[in-house]
């Protein structure tokens, strides 16, 4: 079996040495010490059974211990490995299949995420950019990087202008990465530290924005909320909110754009208006999932999510098959982008509904996603990836992406600014899924209108 393992820890030299075997030859290195980018092949060969053994690297009072099991017969082979606190490896592989296995490792000086954790530096932030988001976003779901306790330390976070700092698993990586899609999207063509899965996705939605209305580009509405202080599960003041024009005229605002890409890497709920009860007298909009559709993205549909629907929401499309709890090698960072709609019928027509879009932690169906959600249940902040917000349709506080003339407007009721799929019901009271005890409203809010009662 082979291991080819790469030194990421900048400044430090690491040498190969206390290598053994249980069963089978004991490793062998080439080279034997390695510094900062170099790779190192480690290689045991056993013709007449498996290998089975360990080894370590080591260097300035940093060790790396490896271990290897391979097996003689059926089965895959497993590595695992231990490191000085501090410093973390990747691997490409949960297992390695095969009677000549070749495993690929990577070593780095680990970012320190919300003292609780560690996570692999991003190398798409380095110069010359490098993509190791397989590394970096299986980091993430490591041991204490996103339960409830890093999310509801988080509810102090300063709200500027009414926005509302997300929790951040990263260790403060998520602005900078999420700076580079503003970018893509901005400057369009070919960004070098954008992985091509993101910048496609990235592209759609540019395009989306500025075609999908009939009367010119879209205009992001945010809620301005403020937290409640002492409340757990947070409660937010939703006070009325912000507009974020996507257009300058003949250029994109990049102030909307590096907005949007934020919200869309913590996690935010945005609703595109697309219902023809929603939209201005008028007004054209086509529906984000059939634009979704037909762009010819690599999709995945959805086996149920809690959206607009007391049971299961079977309208979802994630981009990407990301079926297994470990990110494919070569992948970008946006491995679960979730569109759906929010009236539960996959039949509907056109302009019967609108369309919700969000970046989920993990895609359904997998143990990620299972574990995301208790944090969810436990925080009532949405999960992406990368961090969480109170930006949540089941929180009043969804963020909109509609065409110019629509306006929201704060109600009773529904808190938030109704839209086909969160209309109040008829007896007077919210949408079941609505949570409206962990939102507050000026009390001088208009009461509901007729029109927007189910």
């Amino acid at each position: 079996m082979t291991i080819n393992l790469t030194n990421w820890a900048s400044g430090l030299t690491l040498e190969f040495g206390s290598a053994s075997a249980s069963e089978g030859p004991a490793p062998q290195a080439q080279p034997g010490t390695i510094g900062y980018g170099q790779p190192m092949r480690v290689s045991a060969v056993n013709r007449s059974g498996g290998c089975v053994g360990r080894f370590s690297l080591m260097g300035n009072l940093v060790t790396l211990g490896v271990s290897y099991y391979h097996p003689s017969g059926p089965g895959s082979t497993t590595v695992t490995f231990d490191a000085t606190t501090g410093y973390i490896t990747g691997a490409n592989a949960l297992t390695f299949p095969g009677h000549d296995s070749v495993a690929a490792l990577n070593f780095y000086r680990a970012i320190n995420a919300n003292n609780r954790a560690w996570v692999v530096p991003l190398g798409l932030l380095d110069s010359p950019a490098r993509n190791n988001c397989q590394d970096f976003v299986n980091s993430l779901f490591g041991e204490n990087t996103r339960n409830a306790a890093v999310v509801t330390g988080a509810y102090e976070n300063a709200a500027p202008d009414g926005y509302v700092e997300p929790a951040d698993f990263t260790g403060d990586q998520m602005q900078a990465f999420a700076a580079q899609w503003a970018q893509q999207w901005i400057n369009g063509g070919t960004n070098p530290a954008c992985p091509p899965q993101d910048a496609a996705l990235i592209a759609m939605l540019a395009r989306y924005v500025s075609s999908a209305a009939s009367n010119g580009p879209l205009t992001m509405w945010v809620p301005q909320i403020k937290w409640q202080a002492g409340t757990n599960p947070s409660v937010f003041a939703l006070n009325g909110y912000r507009a974020y024009p996507f257009s300058n005229g003949n250029s994109w605002n990049a102030a909307s754009v590096t907005a949007f890409v934020n919200l869309l890497a913590a996690g935010a709920h945005f609703v595109a208006i697309s219902a023809i009860a929603d939209l201005p007298a008028g007004v054209e909009m086509k529906a984000f999932d059939d634009f979704f559709a037909a762009s010819g993205l690599p999709t995945r549909h959805d086996p149920g999510n809690s959206h607009y629907a007391t049971v299961t929401n079977i309208t979802g499309t994630y981009y990407l098959d990301v079926s297994a709890d470990f990110a494919p090698e070569n992948c970008g960072l946006i491995l679960a982008f979730l569109a759906g709609r929010t009236v539960n019928n996959p039949l509907a027509g056109p302009g019967t509904y609108n369309t919700f879009v969000q970046l989920e932690g993990w895609q359904a169906g997998t143990q990620r996603h299972g574990i995301d959600y208790d944090t969810f249940k436990q925080t009532l902040w949405n999960i992406s990836t990368f961090g969480a917000c109170p930006y949540s349709e089941k929180r009043a506080t969804t963020v909109f992406l509609a065409p110019q003339g629509w306006t929201p407007q704060l109600y009773q009721t529904t808190r938030m600014m109704p839209y086909v799929g969160a209309y109040g019901n008829s007896n007077g009271t919210p949408q079941a899924w609505l949570n409206t005890d962990v939102v507050t409203i000026p009390p001088d809010a208009p009461p509901l209108p007729s029109r927007y009662i189910g």
